[in-house]
């Protein structure tokens, strides 16, 4: 028996070649797939899947869908996209002294009858010749940047989970090897930030993109935004104010400014001027009882259904809606009808509305996915499969969607958003 995988080294988001040979005709064949992040040893990732060789004794991961295992459609990334961990805190794990200078390594073994084989994949995080810079002084963040005067500049806004500079930096060096100068922005969660995201200053941005303007690698350029949820929320924002966005990514947005992620007190995401922009409120009670609910039938709970409620009471919505008609950029949308984080798709058909009425006259498109939640990150980097976290017995959050439909919907916006970059 041989394993057939090329490359065996590679950036974490390209796709791999997988095949095996030399197996009894008809033989039955297991593959047992390992990961964990060099900065995490304890929090291991893992998969199996079964396979009937064809009469030659083959098996190709491309075209064949497993006979039983941790996934169930046709992919040769299938014993990838769908690691999972049973430690219900991996994801906070991962997340903590993040190092880009160790690569990833995911091992593989393949077993019929007496017969096995393994490979093990190193998969890189920074390509050669990426240089990295970081910045605490006027703001917090970290430029990934190569020497070649041409590349464009993309500013990289996580979501609402993103108040680790670090963990935006690891999206953003993948983003850096496709010949982008990519600046991670940290804007909540740091020293000397926000300690939460809620009432944050957009003044701080006009010290990031000052900062650009006069950096001898980013000056003079046009700036791109690559932003996700929440981050999109500040994306549009931003996009609406500063002309010299031309470019724009929005995974997971939505059409209005919203209560900031605080239970404590009823306070926008964002000011100006020392004033809060006027967002759409919630009430802690339609939340909890929701919980509560969720708890007493043993099913998954996320926030979309928060998100209704609000935009079902609101009497400010115009007030509260993000002027993306002000922008001066061209948009591309990625959004999902399973989200569970917010209501992402109704969010998404009222921003195209208001473009269309408006007769916008940059481009502008919404890649839409049927049975995904929020899967947007770097292509193959972190597995979400059906995007659920345990927290107690009868209490499990879900981001929403399928293993099938995350996995695609990670690895199409990914693929696609780069390309509209690169443009």
């Amino acid at each position: 028996m041989k394993l057939h995988i090329q490359p065996l080294i590679a950036p974490c988001d390209e796709k791999i070649t997988f095949s095996i040979s030399g197996l009894p005709p008809e033989g039955k064949v297991r593959i047992d797939v390992s990961m964990h992040f060099p900065w995490a040893p304890d929090v291991k990732f893992e998969s199996f899947a079964s396979f009937t060789a064809d009469k030659k004794g083959n098996v190709d991961l491309a075209t064949q869908k497993p006979d039983s295992g941790s996934y169930d459609y046709v992919n040769s990334m299938g014993p990838i996209t769908s690691l999972t961990c049973r430690d219900p805190k991996a994801f906070g794990k991962i997340g903590k002294n993040v190092s880009l200078d160790k690569n990833l390594f995911i091992d593989i073994t393949a077993q019929c009858e007496q017969d096995a084989a393994s490979a093990r994949l190193e998969r890189l995080f920074l390509a050669k010749g990426i240089k990295r810079l970081r910045i605490s002084d006027e703001f917090v963040g970290e430029l990934f940047y190569t020497e070649n005067t041409g590349n464009k500049t993309v500013v990289l806004l996580p979501g609402s989970g993103g108040g680790n500079l670090d963990l935006i930096s690891l999206y953003a060096a993948l983003l850096a090897n496709h010949g982008f100068n990519v600046l991670a922005v940290a804007f909540f969660g740091e020293k000397g930030l926000p300690a939460a995201l809620a009432e944050v200053p957009l003044e701080y941005f006009d010290k990031v993109f000052a900062w650009l303007s006069k950096h001898p690698v980013t000056s003079g350029k046009e700036i791109h935004l690559y932003c996700v949820s929440k981050g999109a929320e500040l994306g549009l924002i931003l996009a609406s104010r500063y002309p010299f966005i031309t470019g724009v990514v929005a995974c997971a947005p939505h059409a209005y400014c919203f209560q900031g992620l605080t239970f404590t007190k009823a306070v926008s995401s964002w000011t100006e001027g020392g004033k809060p922009l006027p967002f759409i409120q919630w009430k802690n009670r339609w939340f909890l009882g929701y919980i509560a609910s969720c708890f007493i039938k043993n099913k998954p709970f996320g926030f979309t259904y928060l998100y209704r409620m609000m935009l079902k009471n609101a009497k400010n919505k115009e007030v509260a809606r993000i002027r993306i008609e002000n922008a001066q950029a061209d948009f591309l949308f990625f959004t999902s009808k399973d989200c569970n984080m917010w209501n992402t798709y109704e969010g998404s058909l009222e921003i195209m509305d208001t473009l269309k009425k408006c007769n916008y006259q940059y481009e502008y498109n919404l890649v839409t996915y049927e049975d995904a939640g929020e899967p947007y990150a770097p292509a193959y980097l972190i597995p979400y499969g059906e995007g659920k976290i345990k927290i107690a017995p009868r209490l499990v959050f879900s981001m929403g969607g399928t293993s099938k439909g995350n996995a695609h919907a990670q690895v199409d916006s990914w693929e696609k958003a780069i390309a509209f970059l690169k443009r």
